[in-house]
């Protein structure tokens, strides 16, 4: 009976231990970001008669790792939603997000991407959608003018916009002006370590 009782005492206190340990939260950059300065922002929606790959290139100050993604467009569709390495234009990932209500950020699990402390990746999405002969895109700008980027959102710093032509998926080579945010809105979940 009193191996079963320290069996017992010792199972409660390793169970303990688990459980006190501090969870960290997700963190979702973009929309941190968007929420925060909604006041100050006039966000537009565009319709053009071509495709874009829009992205957001960003860094962690802190180890950890990517695990969700996400598509914020002004149409629901079927987007593609890319993870890039920023140096190489490598794609680290890539994930079909179907965003079934308009404008609403809809976010999707992907395999974790583990981030290196201070690396720039890029964060991409393009809007085409199936066999539209148009696409729409959200355009984010401070109503007094300014600089919406480079911004600091939890772990993540958000460095700026860029952007590339075209239907098909590829590296966004662009560089916005810095005051504007975004050409839609991709999102992803960071988790630190």
């Amino acid at each position: 009976m009193k191996n079963l009782w320290a069996c017992g005492l010792l199972l409660t206190s390793l169970m303990s231990c688990t459980k006190n340990e501090a969870v960290k939260p997700a963190e979702n950059p973009i929309t941190t970001l968007l929420s925060e300065q909604a006041p100050a922002l006039t966000l537009v929606q565009f319709r053009s008669t071509g495709f874009r790959e829009m992205g957001v290139v960003f860094s962690s100050a802190v180890a950890g790792k990517l695990t969700q993604v996400g598509s914020k467009l002004p149409d629901a569709g079927i987007y593609v939603v890319t993870i890039w390495d920023f140096d190489s234009g490598q794609v680290l990932q890539q994930k079909t997000v179907e965003q079934e209500v308009p404008d609403k950020l809809t976010i999707v699990d992907t395999d974790v991407i583990p981030l290196t402390i201070s690396k720039k990746y890029v964060i991409s999405i393009n809007n085409k959608s199936g066999l539209r002969s148009q696409g729409s895109f959200t355009q984010a700008f401070k109503k007094s003018g300014g600089n919406i980027l480079p911004d600091t959102k939890g772990s993540i710093t958000l460095h700026g916009s860029r952007y590339g032509s075209g239907s098909k998926t590829a590296f966004p080579t662009t560089a916005l002006s810095q005051f504007s945010l975004l050409e839609g809105v991709p999102e992803f979940t960071f988790i630190p370590d």
